[in-house]
Formats: structure tokens, sequence, C-alpha cells
């Protein structure tokens, strides 16, 4: 078998995909502005944003002046009789005793009003006020919430995105030694100078590495798709400066972290406003009589026109008036229910911010230290990276004198390969920690993703 074409063929295959012309290398920021036009959970933040502005502006008409026109028309019968009145008629006197009646057969009835009414004391609707106020506020902080996570959401799989591709360019570096080594290999064992069992090893791990390449192949396409779901379009990512420098990555102190997120993180600000919310519906229902006074303005016309036992009849009715109403609820144990009901809602909530208090705290404590511990740790493992490319060059010159064994060599490439990868992968995370840190911390803007394209450059 012809290894050398083998392995030419499937790096060019993997390279054609990772800098494909029909797209090309864009850096966070750009990633992230067509992220905001495109992500479906950020438009529905927005949506739900305008939502909540709807319900602000309802909460503001609630305890406004409302003015109805009332018209209606139909067909009634209508008969009364009055006895014993005193009629009283110019140049007739006045006569007691006095009987009248009227009727109107299958008459038509006409009626039309205006009528207005002014809440001046509502304790249910003050509430309700204030709760599609806090509902709107909801709303509001879910919109930050929505564009900090995004920001982060594109910062993570793009890190990840670079981190594939970084790790293919690292597999095809082995493969290349490895494969350079089975060709030297090969040309000793025709000269005699070389076993069959080394050209076996060397080939068993020629095969590894390509089954390696094809699944991190598989993994950095389904990045790249995530990272078009994202942005709506397709594009290539940058790579990593070739020198990181990990003190370019500000930490800062745990307890200042955790102060910050007490005060800004969304999702805590969501679930104090939610808290409010169960609070007001308390309040809604506090008070056992809940009396409500409205100033009533009607003005009302009433005509009806027919044929009745007495002849034909016609009566209007007009009728003006302004006032107070007064109503108050003398029975009512839908609100006693509805009472004990807030009441553990607004105790389940208080709890739930609690719980999201502490969770969010321990996830500070959790990435702060992988976040000041990852900057020794990348000190340690590029020492390692040395010493291990030091040891790879001895080793294969100590080979091609024979005085080490192939599967010595293969140990060496792949444990140099290995340190370099463990370091990427430590340097990624160090960055992604960081931007997530200020994520939990509710502070993260467009200057994380600043800090972050310094570590990244141009295909």
């Amino acid at each position: 078998m012809n290894w050398g074409i083998t392995v030419l063929a499937l790096q060019a295959a993997i390279i054609s995909i990772l800098f494909s012309s029909n797209t090309f290398a864009a850096d966070l920021l750009e990633v992230w502005q067509a992220a905001k036009g495109h992500d479906p959970e950020y438009l529905a933040a927005q949506s739900d944003k305008s939502a909540g502005e709807a319900r602000r502006q309802l909460g503001d008409t609630l305890l406004r002046p409302s003015v109805n026109f009332v018209a209606g028309a139909g067909v009634v019968n209508e008969n009364s009789t009055t006895t014993g009145a005193q009629v009283s008629m110019p140049g007739f006197g006045t006569f007691n005793g006095a009987n009248f009646n009227t009727s109107a057969n299958y008459g038509a009835r006409t009626k039309v009003g205006i009528q207005a009414s002014q809440p001046l004391y509502d304790r249910e609707l003050s509430a309700q006020k204030g709760q599609l106020q806090l509902s709107a506020e909801v709303t509001d902080m879910g919109m930050v919430a929505a564009d900090r996570t995004l920001i982060f959401r594109v910062a993570e799989t793009y890190f990840e995105t670079v981190k594939a591709q970084s790790i293919i360019s690292l597999l095809i570096e082995q493969q290349n030694a490895v494969s350079n080594t089975y060709s030297e290999i090969s040309r000793r064992q025709h000269l005699g100078d070389a076993s069959k069992i080394d050209l076996q090893e060397t080939a068993e791990q020629v095969e590894a590495i390509k089954a390696k390449l094809l699944n991190m192949q598989m993994a950095y396409n389904n990045n790249l798709l995530m990272l078009t779901e994202l942005a709506g379009k397709q594009f290539k990512v940058n790579t990593l400066q070739a020198t990181f420098n990990a003190a370019d990555v500000s930490t800062g102190n745990a307890s200042e972290w955790i102060g910050k997120a007490k005060l800004q993180n969304p999702q805590l600000k969501i679930l104090a406003l939610q808290e409010q919310v169960k609070n007001s519906e308390i309040e809604k229902y506090n008070s056992s009589l809940s009396p409500k006074v409205n100033l009533i303005a009607q003005i009302e016309r009433d005509e009806v026109n027919g044929y009745g036992d007495y002849g034909s009849s016609s009566n209007t009715t007009s009728n003006n008036m302004i006032g107070v109403q007064l109503t108050v609820p003398l029975t009512d144990g839908y609100r006693s229910a509805k009472k004990d009901e807030a009441y553990h809602l607004a105790e389940k909530a208080k709890q739930e911010y609690e719980h999201a208090s502490l969770e969010i705290e321990k996830q500070i404590n959790s990435t702060w230290f992988a976040l000041t511990t990852g900057k020794d740790r990348i000190e340690s493992l590029t020492k390692i990276v040395a010493l291990s490319k030091d040891r790879l060059d001895a080793t294969e010159k100590s080979h091609r004198q024979g005085s080490r064994t192939t599967l010595e060599l293969l140990g060496a490439q792949s444990d140099y390969i290995s340190s370099k990868l463990v370091l990427l992968e430590e340097q990624i995370n160090l960055i992604v920690n960081r931007v997530r840190l200020a994520s939990i911390a509710g502070e993260i803007s467009e200057q994380d993703l600043i800090m972050a394209n310094r570590f990244i450059t141009g295909n």
C-alpha cells in the first residue's frame, strides 16, 4: 500500500474543507453582529420585549377614564298601569284618583347612550397595573440576558471551532511525521536494516491518526454548523496567535465577581422581579372587603313606539347622570383562596431566588479557580511541550543511529503532539472561562469579544 499517497489525499481533502473558497474568515465581532440579526433565540427575546412594552402601556390605561357608546334596537311588548294618580291641568284644576294605562304590542325600541367611568379607588386595578409594569421589566431584563447570552454563545462556539481546527492541524503534523517514519522504515527494511514488526507498528500508528483525523473532522463540521445556525451564514474561523500570552487575561478577585453578580446577573434580576410580581398578587387580595369607588357619568335616551290595546303608543325616556359609585363585595371566598395561593407562590419565588444566587456563587468560584490556575497550567504545559520536543529530537537522532526502537520513536512523536494538544485546550479554556466569568457576573459586553479577538489571527 502506498501510504504517502493515501496520507496526502486525506490531508488534501481536509485542508480543502478547512480553507474552502466559498467562505471567508471572520472574527468574533463579525459573527456576533450576524447572529444578532438571525439567531432565533435572540429574535424571540426581542419579540418578548415588544410584548412587554405593550403590557406596560396596558397597565398605564387601567386607571384612566373609560368611555363607551351603547346602542341597541329590538321588538318589545310593554304594558303599564298607574292607579290613584293626581293630575293637574291648566284651566281644569287638580284631579285625584286618576288611572293611566299604556300598551305597546310588538313595538320598536331603540336605546342610545354614552357611559363614562373613572376609577377613584380600586386595589385590584392598582395591583394589576403594578404587575403589568413589573412584567414589562422582566421582558426588558430578558432582552438584556439574551444579548449577554448571545455574546457568550458566539465566543464559546467560535473557540470550540478554533480548537477543532487547530487539533486537525496538529494531527496532520503528527501524521506527516509518522508517514515520514514509515517511509524511512520501509526503505531500511528493503536494505535489511529494519524489521517487519517496525513497519507494522508504524502502519498501525498511521491508521490510528487517520481515524482521529476523520473523527475530528466530524467535530469540526458540527461546530461550523452550530456557528452557521447562530449567524445565518457560513464562516471560517481564524487561528490562535502563535505566541500566546496568558498574562493578557485578567482574573480579578472572586469576591468582587460575586458582588457584581449579585447586582448585575440578569437571571437574578428576573427572579427578583418575579418575586415582586408574586408579592403584588398578595396585595391585590389582601383586603377582605376591597371596596371600589368609581366616578360615573352617563347620558341615555330610551324610546318605544308601537300600537297597543289603547291605540298608538310612544314612550321616550332621557337620563343624564353624574355621580360616585361604591362597590363592596360582602361575601367572596374566591379572594381568600387567591390570597393563600399568592402567599405560597411568593414564598416559592423567594426560595428560587436564593437557590439561583447560591448556584451562581458556586459557578463564579469554580470558573474563577479554573481561570486563575489555568495560567499556571499553561506555563507548566509550555515547558512540557519544549521538553517533549527536545526528547523527540533526541529520539529521532538515536533512532537513526539504531539505539532507539521504532516504538520509542512513535511514542515520542505521540507524546509531543499530545502535549501540544493539552496546551492548546488549556489556552482556549482560559479565554472562554474569562468570557464565561463576565457572563455569569452580568457584565459581559462587546469589550469581552474585543479582548478574546486579541488571541486570534487571520489565516
